[in-house]
């Protein structure tokens, strides 16, 4: 808040002072001013792009990695870096852009203004400070300085202009309020439009039409503020996660670094690594094991399957949060939730629709029987819950499935909260009914030899 307060002062003196000289002044100077700060633009527009047309590639390369250190890009387990680079070198690209205009900009101004000075001496035969005559025209000046500061102020503000419509325009959409900042100032804002335009001009990188620059910074940012909003827990109703996937699917540049962002997190965080400074605490027990196993699918993304496996995850989300789920190590929540037949349904559908997470059932249903084992006080080799290919079956065996381990799992959550007497003849029946599962059918006598058998040790005991 400061730092834009502070700003909006000192552009507003910079602009009173400009116009305060103005009006003292001749109004022949003013107009060469005027020129010489205007004519620099399309001169170091011009030389800007040719600067980096031929140097853009070799100095990407040279500056890109430190690029990825200074935002925490890099880490000792690295699956592929493809598409950082080639993020990393859009964005040194447009800094190298922005930074050879401001340079070409600064030298052709101050080239300009000495020979405006020169001219005074040789038309005029007196200096530039020495010149005056009796018909000041003191508004007329002050029109020129004004041009002379929206030349300057323009060339070294456009790309907070940019910065500015870009946040604006990506707050909006996620229905965010940008906190007071010099970005979202109303400085920033005057100059949002043409500075971004310009600066799509500037940056735009020789033979690239698949994308524009600006549209793939709001992209991002939506992307941020979504996810921001969601970790701040302001998305309750799931439309940030929603975002998410909607600014995907209209990038070009997110689709392959985040499917890239998430393998080498994924990879990482089930290794017990650090990447991007984050280090998620995993949980212990069969609910760390699940979030471990989803994290190996994960790190399989890749851009072609990136969209359809978002609008999954969203999808997932939203039914988690729907009952109450929001934490990795909410493990009760979750063996809760999968005694119920309509939450089971609609899991195994969503799941068993997409190529990568269908890998997620058997692991679900590991976690389910487990659980449900270990609630029970009995022991059991897990080797018995045996993970099957899941590939082959329809959208109506899975709904066959999804109901036989919600029955499963149910009769299990009973007996676990009545161990003093526990229904075994209603176990039998549930196990006989369920026998012609295909994902579960194959573990059931191994379930009932090790539950009957824990029984009967507890009633020895």
């Amino acid at each position: 808040m400061f730092a834009s307060v502070l700003f909006m002062l000192i552009y507003a003196a910079a602009l009173a002072l400009c116009v305060y000289f103005a009006v003292k002044r001749h109004w022949l100077k003013s107009c060469l001013s005027a020129a010489a700060a205007v004519l620099p633009i399309p001169a170091a527009y011009y030389l800007a792009k040719k600067f980096v047309a031929a140097f853009g590639a070799s100095l990407s390369d040279a500056l890109k990695e430190g690029f990825l250190e200074l935002l925490n890009l890099r880490s000792d387990v690295m699956l592929r870096e493809k598409a950082m680079l080639n993020v990393s070198a859009y964005a040194v690209n447009a800094l190298l852009g922005i930074a050879a205009f401001l340079l070409c900009f600064f030298l052709l101004w101050a080239l300009c203004s000495f020979v405006k000075r020169l001219l005074f001496v040789l038309v005029a035969k007196r200096s530039y400070s020495e010149y005056d005559t009796p018909k000041k025209l003191p508004v007329l000046s002050a029109a020129f300085s004004l041009v002379s500061f929206a030349a300057v102020s323009f060339a070294v503000l456009f790309p907070l202009g940019a910065a500015s419509d870009i946040a604006a325009s990506a707050a909006k959409t996620c229905g965010y309020r940008l906190p007071a900042s010099i970005i979202s100032n109303p400085i920033g804002r005057l100059y949002g439009i043409a500075g971004r335009g310009f600066f799509d001009n500037l940056t735009e990188i020789e033979g690239v039409t698949e994308f524009v620059n600006s549209d793939e910074a709001e992209r991002g940012t939506e992307i941020y503020i979504s996810l921001r909003k969601v970790a701040e827990g302001a998305d309750a109703d799931g439309e940030s996660i929603g975002r998410i996937s909607e600014s995907l699917k209209s990038s070009y540049l997110m689709t392959d670094l985040m499917s890239e962002l998430v393998a080498n997190a994924a990879n990482s965080w089930k290794n017990g690594r650090r990447y991007m400074n984050v280090t998620p605490k995993i949980p212990d027990g069969r609910s760390g094991e699940l979030v471990k196993d989803t994290l190996e699918i994960l790190s399989g993304w890749e851009r072609e399957n990136l969209v359809s496996d978002i609008d999954t995850a969203i999808n997932v989300y939203k039914l988690l949060r729907g009952r109450g789920i929001t934490r990795l190590d909410d493990g009760a929540a979750l063996f809760e939730a999968l005694s119920k037949e309509d939450f089971d349904k609609e899991l195994f559908t969503e799941l068993s629709q997409n190529g990568d997470f269908i890998a997620v059932i058997p692991k679900v249903l590991h976690f389910g029987i487990g659980t449900a084992v270990d609630a029970m006080e009995m022991e059991m080799n897990d080797d018995y819950i045996v993970e099957l290919d899941a590939s082959s079956l329809s959208r109506e065996d899975w709904l066959k499935e999804a109901s036989a381990f919600s029955v499963l799992i149910a009769r299990m959550r009973t007996m676990s909260e009545n161990r003093d007497n526990p229904d075994t003849l209603g176990l039998l029946k549930d196990l006989y009914s369920l026998r012609g599962s295909k994902l579960i059918g194959n573990v059931l006598i191994n379930l009932l030899i090790q539950i009957l058998y824990n029984l009967q040790l507890a009633a020895a005991g």
